[in-house]
Parts: structure tokens; sequence; C-alpha cells
């Protein structure tokens, strides 16, 4: 992105500027930036209260994990009914939910066992299948975390994030280096437009540089499961400040999506990226106004 003199004018005003980013195949990738009058610790602490800092009228659960995860964090989670009758006609190459072909396999197991009672028992399953591929990735990393089997061509989730990471240099380079990194872990479930609701699990990083930067602060987000329309999603929430001491909100995310493709898929991409930047704008703003306002409710 660069910010040429009447963008700067926009932000100067107090206005939020947002971008559609350049992309290819099944990416799409958003750049919001405003003035902010807050520091980059507030920003950490909003972020570790994520629940408070993510609410919002698109959101409809929020929830973090706790240290090491349990399966008690995910009381609250549920399946909607329109997934858990798709459920009982997944198979692998042909599901309505991102899942691996062991995750079919057991939920349509749960579904056979349990007789009348298989909503509970896919319920519990599908909660088995986070924490798993949640501890899985706490391993080893997307190295080992299962491929998703919904279609006939297996996405590898690792693959899709490095592809978008490659697309995010600013994330290798020396501007995020040295100093403590916090780690947590979180799941959602979230509904835009009249699209599907979206449970996923994301990992955070709370990055405060220590090389001379106009970085302050990064909250670095890399989703590891989505059950709909994302096959991987990088995002970096940002403080940063000028020679002259304005201090900046930035928010840059990056996507891999699996419904952009076939003959419709530039007219699914423009209908995809003009609700992205007009969402994202709404939410930025609220983010903006939460930071400014202090410290995070208790």
């Amino acid at each position: 992105m660069t910010i040429d003199s009447a963008a700067q004018s926009r932000l100067n005003r107090g206005e939020v500027i947002v971008r559609v980013l350049p992309a290819v195949d099944g990416e799409i990738g958003v750049f919001a930036a405003g003035r902010l009058d807050a520091d980059g610790e507030t920003l950490a602490a909003w972020a570790n209260a994520i629940a408070q800092l993510k609410k919002s009228p698109y959101v409809l659960m929020v929830r973090r994990f706790s240290e090491p995860p349990s399966i008690d964090d995910l009381e609250g989670l549920a399946l909607d009914d329109a997934d858990l009758a798709a459920v009982r006609e997944c198979r692998p190459g042909s599901c309505d939910l991102k899942l691996a072909g062991a995750d079919i396999a057991a939920l349509r197991q749960a579904t056979l066992a349990a007789g009348p009672f298989w909503k509970d028992a896919v319920q519990s399953e599908f909660k088995r299948i986070l924490l798993g591929r949640l501890a899985a990735y706490q391993t080893g990393g997307f190295a080992s975390v299962p491929t998703y089997a919904d279609r006939r061509k297996a996405i590898d989730a690792g693959f899709a994030a490095a592809l978008l990471l490659a697309r995010s240099p600013y994330l290798n380079s020396s501007a995020l280096t040295g100093g403590a990194v916090e780690s947590f872990f979180y799941w959602s479930k979230e509904q835009y437009g009249a699209g599907k609701p979206v449970i996923g699990v994301t990992h955070v990083d709370i990055v405060r540089p220590l090389v001379p930067s106009t970085l302050r602060l990064a909250v670095i987000s890399r989703e590891i499961f989505a059950s709909h329309y994302r096959n991987a999603s990088l995002g970096m929430t940002a403080v940063t400040e000028d020679d002259a001491g304005s201090r900046y909100l930035v928010y840059i995310n990056r996507s891999h999506l699996d419904v952009l493709g076939g003959i419709f898929g530039s007219w699914k991409r423009a209908m995809v990226e003009g609700r992205l930047k007009n969402e994202s704008a709404t939410v930025f703003n609220e983010v903006r106004r939460r930071l400014e306002s202090g410290a995070p409710p208790e």
C-alpha cells in the first residue's frame, strides 16, 4: 500500500481509508487505516480481551481457549441445524463443511451410533474434532494439521497459509523482530450477510518489536480452522507512529477462499470485495472507538 497525498489528507481529517488489495486465484485482501488516539499497549489489552474486541453484529460468539485447551472451553458452541443436516450427507470429496477425511468418518459414525440422539452426538464429536485440530497445530504447526477433504481436490490449509504469508513480506521483515511475544488461541462463530455461520479457531501473537521502527505493536492472527468458505486467513492489526508523533491504527487481512472459482469467479470476487470493503470500514471504526475509550471492561 502507498498512501498518497489525498489519502494522507483524509487520514489527517480523521477519516478511515479502506483499500482492496491486489490478489490472484482464490485470495482476497483488504487494507484499512485511520488516526488513533490510543497507544500500542491499549491494543494489546483489548486483544487479550478478545471477546470484547471482536464484539459486533457479525460475531455471534467468541471465547479464548485456556492453557492447556480443554473441551470445557467449547461450552456454548453448536452447529446450526443446516450444518447438522449437512453432516448426515457428508462424504470425503463431497461435504458442506470443511473437514478432514477422518473427521467426516468420525461424525458419520457418531450419527449412526446415537440413533434418535444423533444431533447431540454430532455436537459433542465436532467439539472433539476442533480440540484435536488445535492440539495437532500446537504440536507441529500446520504440518501436523490434516487436509480438508470436503471437495474432490483436498485442500492443505498449511499450503494456503504459506501462500498468504509469501504475499505478506512485512511479516517476515526485521520490523517485527525481537521482544517478547504473547500468544493465545480463541474460537469464534461469525456470520456475514446471508452467508452461513462460520466456526473458526485462530492463533494470535501480540508482538512488541525492539528494533527502531514506526511500528509500536502488532497483533497477528492466523486462522487454523474454518467450517466454511476460508481455506486460510492471515491478519495484522497494528499501532504505528510517524515522526511527528501521530498514531495510526492499521489493519491488513489476506484470506484464501474456496468460493471464487468457476465461470462466475470474477462476478463472485466483485461481490465479495465490495462487501468486504464496506464491512471492514464499519468494523474498523468500531474497533478504533473501543481503543480510544480506554482499557477494556473487566
